[in-house]
């Protein structure tokens, strides 16, 4: 038997079925709820690492003047990160 779904309703199901999935695990394994100091915590390290990346190509390229920014954006990043100390 074969069953003709629409893009909408496989992916309504889809979804369903995820979300479900989720639910589970999170019984199983007891994952924490969405932490959003925890969240902001990571993008800023993200943001940190990026930074420092690009603050690295700079100075092979000799760019000092961009060198200086990243160098003022890495202190505000770091400082807001140690309020998670």
């Amino acid at each position: 038997m074969k069953i003709n779904m629409t893009d909408k309703e496989l992916k309504k199901l889809a979804d369903f079925i995820s979300e479900r999935i989720i639910k589970e695990m999170n019984k199983m394994f007891q994952f924490s709820e969405y932490d959003p100091e925890e969240a902001e915590e990571q993008k800023l390290l993200s943001e940190l690492a990026t930074a420092m990346t690009e603050l690295d190509y700079n100075l092979e390229k000799e760019n000092y003047a961009q060198c200086e920014k990243l160098k003022n954006k890495i202190y505000v990043i770091e400082n807001k990160l140690n309020k998670f100390k």
